[in-house]
């Protein structure tokens, strides 16, 4: 008004004294947030969350959206999980501190606690790019591990350390995930488990109490997949010692003991895998039945694991039938066919399942159940109260059509010789050499080395997957037609299949789907395992089966010629006249 009426002067003055004015009171608002700013970080530190809370809310009233005080709260809001809290405080500041590296950081945290990985991610890289705080890449590390995305969390942790070499955690995530990868993609040949194993061991110095345990277990199951078996069981059996409580290395024991065929405690050990979710995603509160259980219980037997392990455990159904009022059979659904014919007093429950997911059993058969008992857990029960692993030797009697397409040429084979059944994988094929399995030129010196003792055998595939390539290499490398039967639909007809091995001489497989067929079937089986570093692969480990040969080998053996001559003479000395 002044400068309008003219009176300059007045006007500078009284604009001056309004602004000594505001920044006196601007000075001590300043001075009374910074004490209490101080006082609400002494109260959290104490332990007294409430008070600093409240005293973090009163300095937003002063100052809405005060960056140190909207963090401070975001800080214990993470501390406590409360991740969608944190995102929101730290959002609200968001357009005042987005520059700020920390305050960057735990919105990283806040996104990734809410499972926003993408998001995170991008935060991630956006803000090291215009900071090069390498502080960025390790919280994306984490995220990489929240995701399960082995790959990119090897590849960074790697690249991290070339410029952090002694940071524990870089060490820790390069470790594990070179693990988990190797697991997850079935990459068990010699070169990867020796850089893995070294992996683990050149990271050990560098980390300490959970990280250390969890190195540990995994080597513990290097050692055992490199058949340093004695060396695997001391490993886990110390880290148990002190963490009793762990279900999950547990479990892992049990596969320990299997190979060493310490039954006893292999059975015991293998509980632990429904207690780690790691056997069967299932929560239910009926009892476990075992052979205390009254007769008249309905009783479910869930599938677990594999359809391989499924056909193992179908020779102990059995068992439960004979000491319950009704009896229903999980299973997976492409098996519907061979246990409704195997077992027609029960009821087949096809049940479809996916990895980490909780199985879905149907309404009618949950109201009728008394008691419940997971498919692994049979065999030990049979253990227990009998002293062997099967109830019953074979289960299956294949019924197919007359008319079945396979049948014409199966029967023109056995005119010519004995007929051999070859399955040398699993389904996921594989250029490299890996220890459980073979590749075409492995498989040809096996066909080869049978050809030598008995000219006249004839070979059948019963390889499930696309495995033409394999096959045509085979026929050029020995001259030898592994026959492909018409109309055969290995992967998905299990009742075919088992019809087909049924009329062979023989099957030689690896350990997959068709050995466990196979042995239900009674076929003689000549199975092949990587067992440990002492195993002798001349002569066959004593199998439960009828007629079920398991021939084990070291697991990083570099030529197996000498255990498929091995397998060849006595497939040949038991099979051919």
């Amino acid at each position: 008004m002044t400068a309008k009426l003219g009176l300059q002067g007045e006007s500078h003055r009284t604009h001056a004294l309004r602004d000594e004015l505001h920044q006196l009171k601007n000075q001590g608002l300043a001075e009374e947030i910074n004490k209490t700013m101080a006082l609400a970080a002494n109260f959290m530190n104490e332990g007294h969350t409430e008070q600093g809370e409240q005293l973090y809310q009163t300095i937003l009233t002063l100052e809405p959206d005060y960056p140190p005080a909207l963090m401070a709260l975001a800080q214990h809001a993470l501390n406590e999980q409360a991740h969608g809290k944190a995102q929101q405080l730290l959002l609200r500041g968001n357009d005042k501190a987005q520059s700020h590296r920390v305050w960057q950081l735990l919105l990283v945290r806040a996104e990734s606690g809410l499972g926003e990985y993408a998001r995170a991610r991008q935060r991630c890289l956006q803000s090291y790019k215009q900071t090069q705080d390498t502080a960025f890449l390790r919280q994306l590390l984490v995220i990489y591990l929240k995701e399960a995305n082995w790959l990119e969390a090897s590849k960074l942790a790697k690249q991290c350390l070339r410029d952090d070499p002694e940071r524990g955690e870089l060490h820790y995530t390069y470790a594990r995930a070179t693990f988990e990868l190797l697991k997850q993609h079935h990459q068990f040949t010699q070169a990867k488990l020796t850089d893995c194993y070294q992996i683990h061991l050149e990271a050990l110095p560098f980390v300490s109490d959970q990280q250390a345990n969890i190195l540990n277990a995994q080597l513990g199951e290097l050692d055992w997949y490199t058949g340093d078996i004695d060396q695997a069981q001391q490993r886990l059996e110390g880290l148990l010692a002190a963490q009793p409580d762990d279900h999950a290395l547990r479990f892992n024991l049990a596969f320990v003991y299997r190979t060493q065929m310490a039954w006893e405690k292999f059975y015991s050990a293998n509980e632990a895998g429904l207690d780690c979710g790691r056997r069967l995603k299932y929560n239910g509160d009926l009892p476990r039945w075992d052979l205390s259980r009254p007769q008249t219980d309905a009783v479910l037997i869930m599938p677990e694991q594999g359809v391989g392990d499924e056909l193992a455990y179908f020779h102990n159904v059995p068992m439960v039938v004979e000491r319950a009022r009704k009896v229903y059979v999980g299973c997976d659904p492409r098996l519907e066919p061979v246990l409704s014919q195997a077992f027609p007093s029960t009821e087949v429950v096809p049940i479809s399942r996916k990895d980490g997911k909780d199985i879905f059993v149907p309404e009618h058969v949950l109201a009728d159940i008394d008691s419940w008992v997971a498919g692994g857990s049979l065999a030990g029960l049979c253990y227990q109260h009998f002293e062997r692993h099967l109830y019953q030797q074979t289960y299956i009697t294949p019924d197919v059509a007359t008319d079945a397409p396979w049948i014409s040429p199966l029967a023109k084979l056995q005119q010519q010789g004995p007929v051999f059944g070859l399955c040398w994988r699993s389904g996921l094929a594989a250029a490299t050499r890996n220890i459980h399995y073979l590749v075409a030129e492995e498989l040809a010196g096996w066909i080869k080395s049978v050809r030598q003792r008995c000219p006249d055998a004839q070979f059948v595939n019963l390889q499930y997957g696309e495995c033409g390539k394999e096959l045509s290499k085979i026929n050029k490398q020995t001259g030898v037609e592994v026959v492909s039967l018409p109309g055969l639909d290995l992967k998905n007809d299990f009742m075919g299949t088992a019809h087909a091995i049924k009329q062979l001489s023989g099957v030689f497989t690896a350990g997959t789907a068709v050995h466990r067929l196979t042995v239900a079937v009674g076929t003689p089986c000549y199975v092949f395992f990587a067992g440990h570093k002492e195993s002798d692969i001349q002569t066959p480990d004593a199998m439960p089966g009828n007629a079920e040969y398991a021939f084990s080998y070291p697991p990083m053996l570099k030529d197996k010629q000498p255990l498929l001559d091995a397998m060849a003479r006595r497939m040949v000395d038991d099979l051919c006249p």
